[in-house]
């Protein structure tokens, strides 16, 4: 499928899609891969009328413009992805006009640059633009929570992301409990303030007493799912976790 024909389409017949151009070195680093503004390298802001991304001016580093860039590379590559696997855009409220409100995908577009420009640590963008992408034709993913989604990505380290990815993986099987932290604290020091930031963002199971299973929640395997996480490092700091074997 052309992605080229359809990205216009999806926010409004006609939309319009601008970039800044950039220095001769970035445009040599990246290039366009949609065709769609060929030769330039620049912030992608797609407008309805007025600019979304209004925050997204040409006044940033280098650096910022290659991670948003990215963020909308990945964006393109991913969605024509789905859409050549067969997966429709959703038909419902996600891409309609709401009177006085912008249409959520243009809300949430916005919000994925913005977030995705300010990651220090990079590997993290291509999961925003999973995210969105995925966003576009999966109804299970309500406005509501794609927007709580990008919050919680934002906010979570890789090593955050590594270990829930480690508990998903684990699933039902998951043979840790509350007390184990302090085992495990010995393989990690770090874990256990990890592991209580993603129990209090409701990604694993909230304890109440010592024997209190620690798995990951619903809520915890569909976000790290919906931005189809891939450890790209070697982690070893965390491998206590995929053993599953307690000292008790």
């Amino acid at each position: 499928m052309n992605i080229k024909r359809i990205l216009p389409a999806i926010f409004k017949r006609g939309s319009q899609i601008t970039a800044a151009v950039t220095t001769p070195f970035i445009q040599t680093c990246i290039a366009d891969p949609t065709g769609i503004i060929p030769n330039a390298i620049g912030v992608l802001i797609t407008t309805t009328g007025e600019t979304i991304a209004d925050t997204l001016d040409r006044n940033m580093s280098q650096q910022e413009v290659l991670r948003t860039n990215k963020t909308y590379i990945y964006f393109v590559e991913k969605l024509e992805k789905n859409l050549n696997q067969g997966l429709q855009l959703r038909d419902d409220d996600f891409f309609r006009f709401r009177i006085g409100y912008r249409k959520h995908a243009e809300e949430l577009f916005e919000g994925m640059l913005i977030k995705s420009r300010n990651q220090y640590e990079e590997a993290k963008i291509e999961f925003f633009s999973n995210l969105y992408a995925n966003g576009c034709v999966d109804t299970t993913l309500s406005p509501q929570m794609i927007s709580l989604f990008i919050l919680i990505l934002d906010r979570l380290s890789f090593n955050h992301l590594d270990i829930l990815n480690r508990f998903e993986i684990l699933g039902q099987e998951s043979l840790w409990q509350s007390n184990d932290v302090y085992t495990l604290q010995k393989e990690n020091p770090l874990l256990p303030t990890y592991i209580e930031e993603l129990k209090n963002l409701n990604l694993i199971t909230p304890t109440f007493w010592g024997d209190s299973p620690l798995k990951i929640t619903n809520l915890g395997e569909k976000f790290i799912k919906s931005i189809e996480f891939k450890s790209i490092f070697e982690l070893p700091h965390n491998n206590c976790i995929s053993k599953n074997k307690p000292n008790r």
